[in-house]
């Protein structure tokens, strides 16, 4: 019996919580005759069995990497020795690792290499190092990310998610993480407002007169899309479903673009795209047409980037630093109560809006 216990214990497939690993320890120590010790650290249990740290990790976590003999001389000093995950969101640790894991969406686009610069920035004015890993939108990816970072004892998690499943897996953990770049409800999030970016974005451009917007993004579900549709319905103007544009944001394939903008019958004075690197893709389209910007065509796009700032393009741009710190100081302040935090967007004008004569 002790032994199937044990297996059920560190057996990854379980993915047991803390509390349900806590009481089946209890339950076999007691089994034994012992009782609980609160004050051995994981460093103790490594320096008893004769291996690292990491280890020991590794062992908790149910990582299959791990010698047979070596787990299960840990898992017998785990349960002889009394030691069990503590009452904070930890797996089996007393002690700080000082290590933030961070799970991005795509490093291929530049929006995402400023949250690293501003994630390590925050991160290090507290005494904590990061660790960076692309998920690059495939959710087998991003679990597999989300084990190694428990294995690797992180104090706790930023990620800018792919899949609500491996979302619902941190909260069954009890991990301690927090959601960026995006707002789901019942989960701890820090987010940039798109729904406003995209009404600001519409707003600039109504401005300069533009009445025909198109927008280039991902589906048409797309809160930026809404953001522009909404300021359209406030001045009771109707955007024409032929000037949305679908395209793949993830890796920036826009093979089809100049394709669907030969097959525009009334084609927008301006456009606003889902991010810089679309925008850059649109003035090579727009130029082989032989329209200039912004003489013929404005364009307004989101992430503000060195693109948009090296192309001089108006874009809207996320307050990451602040997206950043906010992130950091919710893992780090010991205050779970559940954060929902949407930040404002910033429009930053450049030289591609012109006003518009037509």
């Amino acid at each position: 019996m002790n032994l199937f216990l044990s297996r059920l214990i560190f057996n990854k497939k379980n993915c047991l919580t803390n509390l349900e690993k806590n009481t089946l320890i209890e339950f076999l120590i007691l089994l034994k005759g012992g009782s609980m010790k609160k004050t051995l650290t994981m460093k103790d249990i490594a320096k008893l069995a004769g291996v690292s740290q990491p280890t020991v990790s590794r062992v908790v976590n149910g990582n299959p990497t791990v010698d047979p003999e070596v787990r299960a001389r840990v898992e017998k000093i785990i349960l002889d020795e009394g030691f069990k995950p503590n009452s904070s969101a930890k797996t089996l640790r007393s002690s700080s690792s000082k290590i933030i894991g961070v799970i991005l969406f795509d490093l291929s686009n530049y929006y995402y290499l400023e949250m690293i610069r501003y994630v390590e920035k925050a991160a290090r004015e507290n005494g904590y190092t990061v660790i960076i890993l692309n998920s690059g939108g495939d959710k087998t990816l991003e679990k597999e990310h989300i084990l190694n970072l428990q294995a690797r004892n992180v104090d706790g998690i930023i990620i800018a998610p792919v899949a609500k499943e491996n979302l619902e897996f941190l909260k069954k953990q009890n991990e301690n993480f927090v959601i960026v770049d995006c707002s789901l409800p019942n989960y701890p999030c820090v987010y940039t407002s798109l729904l406003q970016g995209g009404k600001i974005a519409t707003e600039h451009l109504y401005n300069l007169n533009h009445r025909k917007i198109g927008f280039i993004g991902a589906d048409k579900k797309n809160i930026k899309l809404l953001g522009i549709k909404e300021f359209f319905s406030e001045k009771s103007l109707k955007f024409s479903n032929e000037w949305f544009i679908e395209t793949d944001v993830t890796n920036s394939n826009l093979d089809n673009l100049s394709s669907k903008l030969n097959s525009l019958k009334d084609f927008p004075t301006a456009f606003i795209t889902s991010n810089d690197v679309i925008a850059l893709n649109l003035i090579k389209e727009l130029g082989k047409k032989g329209l200039s910007i912004p003489e013929d065509i404005s364009i307004l796009s989101f992430d503000d980037t060195i693109i948009s700032t090296a192309l001089n393009i108006t874009s809207i741009r996320h307050p990451v630093d602040l997206m950043m710190e906010d992130a950091i100081d919710y893992l780090l302040n010991g205050n779970k109560t559940l954060i929902q935090k949407s930040l404002d967007p910033i429009l930053i004008k450049r030289s591609s809006c012109h006003y518009n004569l037509k």
